[in-house]
């Protein structure tokens, strides 16, 4: 009956809206757009605004948050949800990605706030930051919410996490939260869809199609490539943090893109679409036959003798012992920024290491000596 309910009220409001006709797809003068690979978003265009709906990835068939963008400001009567006047032309962002992300359609120029600055790696998004066109607005965790309220920002982008219980102070300034939900998604071409979504914020829908539909012609075209190729690698993934080891899930992003490439990841039955906390001998007892290892760091340069003598237990690894162990230096590389919306990059990686006949040579992991 709820339900029933809600939908009758949707209907109204589509019909009490601005819209004055019938819409190409629909009689109610709503137009679903349809996503090929996203499974968290849910977009429907109406005259004058549209409605983007985030399901919650933690509870399923639950609402993470529902926007309203609105670019026509005369409409009467607008749904239930967070209010957002777009395009907008001043934003904070929480995340590298992000401001990648806003930087790959054309428009950093928006970006007048970063937390975190330390960890940008893109050229000339450092470059702002160090000319302070781009402000430091302090940690992620402990934004300087008084430097963001000067800033006047018309939204502020941040990764929601799991009963995370709010945003504290930035919840009560009145600043729109758009909750970039995108690294939940499950497959790498689904998180790079977001970009349609972070498009209609800025007004760049056009940049972000053209984006997007690069990066899907690429990433079949890679993939189709790796179909056609006879061996298929036994791959093992990331570093132990002391004698736990997080792995991605069989079904996350990086899952995903080991099969696409053409290898067998060491836990490609496991159900989860995140990351799994193991203890350091059951990820060695089930990668001690792996082909190759694949690893992100920051800090130092890896060796294998500096890993050989942290945990003697990786001498039985078949992929460390015949030295087929490849790093990726997160201070050193654009890994975090450039990879998640363009994931052709990392898939190109991974056929380039997965086989070598190829002759490519990886841009973001190097081989360990």
């Amino acid at each position: 009956m709820k339900k029933f309910a809600f939908c009758l009220t949707l209907i109204i409001v589509a019909l009490s809206s601005c819209t004055s006709g019938v819409s190409r797809k629909s009689q109610a003068g709503a137009d679903t757009l349809r996503l090929s690979y996203s499974r968290l978003l849910n977009i429907v265009e109406h005259e004058g605004y549209k409605v983007v709906e985030i399901s919650n990835p933690w509870k399923q068939g639950e609402v993470l948050h529902r926007y309203v963008l609105v670019s026509n400001p005369d409409c009467p009567h607008l749904p239930e949800g967070t209010i957002i006047n777009v395009p907008v032309k001043n934003a904070v962002v929480f995340t590298t990605v992000h401001a990648s992300v806003i930087a790959d359609m054309g428009i950093k120029e928006r970006i007048s706030g970063m937390s975190d600055v330390e960890y940008v790696k893109r050229e000339e998004i450092k470059a702002l930051v160090a000319s302070n066109k781009i402000a430091n607005v302090g940690s992620s965790m402990s934004p300087n919410v008084e430097k963001i309220i000067d800033l006047s920002p018309d939204v502020i982008m941040l990764s929601p996490f799991e009963n995370s219980g709010g945003y504290g102070r930035l919840d009560h300034i009145g600043v729109p939260i758009i909750e970039c939900a995108d690294y939940m998604e499950i497959s790498p071409l689904a998180r790079a869809e977001w970009i349609k979504f972070y498009g209609m914020l800025f007004g760049a829908e056009q940049q972000a199609d053209s984006i997007f539909n690069d990066v899907v012609t690429r990433y079949k075209a890679l993939s189709d490539e790796a179909k056609a190729y006879d061996s298929h690698p036994k791959v093992m993934v990331d570093f132990p943090s002391g004698n736990t080891w997080y792995v991605p899930g069989g079904k996350s992003t990086i899952g995903r893109m080991i099969a696409d490439a053409g290898g067998r990841y060491c836990f490609a039955d496991d159900d989860n679409g995140g990351s799994v906390a193991l203890a350091l001998e059951k990820v060695v007892s089930q990668c001690d036959d792996a082909d190759l290892w694949l690893f992100r760091y920051g800090g130092e340069e890896k060796s294998l003798n500096s890993i050989s003598n942290d945990y003697k237990v990786f001498s039985h690894i078949k992929a460390f012992s015949e030295g087929n162990v490849y790093g990726c230096s997160t201070e050193r590389t654009t890994f975090y920024e450039s990879t998640p919306f363009h994931p052709d990059r990392l898939l190109e990686d991974f056929i380039a290491m997965f086989h070598p006949q190829t002759k490519r040579q990886p841009t973001y992991f190097k081989k360990v000596k």
